[in-house]
């Protein structure tokens, strides 16, 4: 009977002693995944930095370039609404690194999830974010819309051609299209569009368009 004893109770030693040794394993890996966790948080800030300016110019080059553009250009928009995303799911994580020890549990889990899943639009509405030109007219993919809109040259009723006056200097700034339905779309100057322009002055001739500028009044910064 004292045997018995004996080995009953060096059997439950061994039992928490295994089961305290579980429980400090589960423990080592929980904060291991906690600190995997605050360095994915730290890359994805500063990643959110320059991957916009990669990931969505490569998407759209690969989605929608075609040779009969005359340019492809994708607007300032979409690089900060895909930084944005970036930055709004470091926050989210941030959160959760913060509070996981107050509110740990499985809705704080599923709300922060639901959160995550919540910037999923922002990443779609920059990747297709984008505009450009070609012998038909404009073709311009907004923020908002998932659809990409044509403006044909020759529905075109007026264009507006601006121009801005920057430390003493008049140039260039930009078109403003105007629609018949009283809609207009503007294309900013860059590198691309001063490359084109005789293309879309021709285009202008072509069709006849009625312009006006403001090189007499520039806009003054």
């Amino acid at each position: 009977m004292k045997i018995f004893g004996r080995v009953l109770v060096k059997s439950i030693q061994e039992n928490n002693g295994g089961i305290f040794l579980l429980s400090i394993k589960r423990s080592e890996s929980t904060e291991e995944k906690h600190v995997k966790l605050v360095a994915y948080t730290i890359i994805l800030y500063i990643c959110s930095i320059f991957v916009p300016f990669i990931a969505v110019p490569s998407y759209q080059s690969m989605v929608y370039y075609s040779r009969s553009q005359w340019f492809f250009s994708t607007p300032f928009s979409a690089y900060i609404t895909f930084m944005g995303g970036m930055i709004y799911i470091a926050v989210i994580l941030t959160l959760y690194l913060i509070f996981r020890q107050r509110w740990e549990g499985i809705w704080f889990k599923v709300v922060l999830g639901a959160m995550i899943l919540a910037s999923i639009p922002a990443f779609i509405s920059s990747l297709t974010n984008y505009y450009y030109l070609d012998n038909e007219g404009i073709h311009y993919n907004t923020m908002k819309s998932l659809k990409e809109k044509e403006y044909r040259w020759d529905r075109i009723s007026k264009v507006h051609i601006l121009y801005r006056n920057h430390q003493g200097t008049t140039s260039f700034y930009q078109y403003r299209f105007e629609m018949p339905d009283g809609s207009e779309i503007t294309i900013p100057s860059n590198d691309k569009l001063v490359e084109h322009k005789w293309r879309v002055e021709n285009k202008i001739k072509e069709n006849k368009i009625p312009t006006t500028d403001n090189f007499k009044d520039p806009i003054v910064d």
